[in-house]
């Protein structure tokens, strides 16, 4: 599937994945024929602690959906979550965080910092699992928006019954923390920010009721890390693999809520007389860049320049000539509900 727009090729889908191979509540194919049905055009799989998908096969091309596995590594206390992907091996569960992580690093891996700012004290069954130690290097990105820490962190024990039956509606944007973060860290280096929907399908107990919370097919129906490739995903699965993680490591990423709307039309681009780049794409000097956006229908549109936010506006398309350099990046917004987040552009850094 996927859309082309100007010279670039987007496709959308999910990241944070699990199965009966872990705490999942439905195995692999099941979950693929479900992310086909709801136009995914990939799938990263992360069962904790293990590639038995990988290892058993099970990786490829489901006609226009692109399937690979990685797996969640958490230190022993059960936190700093991270998702390995291209790993070659699953590492010693006795690591230390900064061992873990320096050993994706070394082996080339894609490392992403799973549900990094979660903050939640209102039920102690459900305890937290953030990231702490800041001091690793080494990682492709982090999680800016997860799907189910979202919901955990708005539960209480009085809408626990609301919360179960509409699940999609607790979602409204990522944290400022973890935005404040983001941009804090692509000051120095460029680190992909990623929507994941960290999908188990759980079975919980409401009342007298059983309730599973956001079965796997309203998943696919939220959160969607949407990836910019400069030629079409190939019929190759290997070579597919490669477009999308290449795309990741160089935060050629934007990421959506689509129960506010199709975010398959936006666009944010940046020009100058020598350059033209995407999300994830640098500008060499500011003297004449500008920067584009491009929206499928009316937003709010914030443009955010070294964490600050420089412009809001009412709009379907933008247009801003760059006074200074730095990284800039954008976000729409639907009333209160956040709906498009995109990775950054650098300006003459």
């Amino acid at each position: 599937m996927g859309r082309k727009i100007g010279d670039w090729h987007y496709y959308s889908g999910a990241i944070h994945v699990h199965t009966t191979e872990s705490d999942g509540t439905k195995d692999f194919e099941e979950i693929v024929a479900i992310g086909r049905d709801a136009g995914l055009d990939f799938i990263m799989f992360t069962d904790h602690m293990t590639l038995s998908n990988r290892e058993q096969g099970r990786e490829g091309l489901y006609g226009n959906l692109l399937a690979v596995v990685g797996y969640e590594h958490n230190a022993p206390q059960d936190n700093h979550h991270y998702l390995l992907f291209d790993s070659p091996r699953v590492y010693p569960e006795d690591l230390a965080p900064l061992e873990y992580v320096a050993a994706g690093a070394a082996d080339r891996a894609i490392g992403i910092m799973a549900h990094p700012d979660e903050i939640r004290d209102r039920l102690p069954e459900y305890p937290p699992y953030p990231w702490k130690d800041w001091t690793v290097s080494g990682f492709t990105g982090l999680e800016i928006w997860n799907q189910m820490s979202e919901w955990m962190e708005r539960l209480t024990k009085y809408n626990k019954l609301l919360m179960a039956f509409s699940p999609r509606k607790s979602m409204i944007a990522p944290s400022d923390r973890v935005l404040k973060k983001w941009d804090e860290l692509n000051a120095t280096a460029k680190v992909v920010g990623v929507a994941s929907v960290d999908a188990h399908a759980f079975v919980q107990k409401v009342g007298f009721l059983r309730v599973q919370i956001f079965p796997y097919k309203v998943h696919f129906r939220c959160l969607r890390t949407h990836v910019i490739l400069p030629v079409p995903m190939s019929g190759d699965f290997e070579t597919a693999k490669g477009q999308l993680y290449d795309a990741l490591r160089d935060c050629r990423v934007y990421v959506s809520n689509m129960r506010w709307g199709d975010a398959d039309g936006f666009e944010f681009r940046g020009e100058s007389s020598r350059d033209a780049v995407v999300c994830g794409g640098e500008l060499s000097n500011v003297d004449d860049a500008q920067l584009y956006v491009s929206l499928p229908e009316r937003a709010t549109v914030r443009l955010v320049h070294n964490g600050q936010k420089i412009l809001q506006t009412g709009t379907d398309g933008l247009e801003y000539r760059v006074s200074q350099p730095g990284v800039y990046r954008v976000e729409a917004w639907k009333g209160r509900r956040g709906w498009i987040f995109s990775n950054h552009i650098r300006v003459g850094v």
